[in-house]
């Protein structure tokens, strides 16, 4: 698991993770927007999820991936852009 979830409660079929305080701050450095549509845009989660994750809530592991994955992304776009 990446350092940047932690495991949580387990539900019945699902994998329930944290998001670490510090991913969520770097979500905030990207936060364009807190409607469905921005956050859906931006990370691939809902508003609820956001909620949930800025709450200190456990969300499913497969949504804590896909953010990971967005977050890496928006990363790696900013670290070319500051190189161009």
């Amino acid at each position: 698991m990446s350092p940047a979830v932690e495991p949580g409660r387990t539900g019945k079929s699902q994998k329930l993770v944290l998001v670490q305080p510090e991913t969520v701050a770097r979500m905030r450095l990207y936060l364009d927007g807190r409607t469905d549509e921005k956050l859906n845009a931006r990370f691939g989660i809902s508003y609820n999820s956001w909620r949930k994750i800025v709450g200190g809530q456990a969300v499913r592991a497969s949504l804590a991936n896909r953010l990971m994955a967005r977050l890496s992304h928006l990363d790696a776009h900013i670290e070319r852009a500051d190189h161009d």
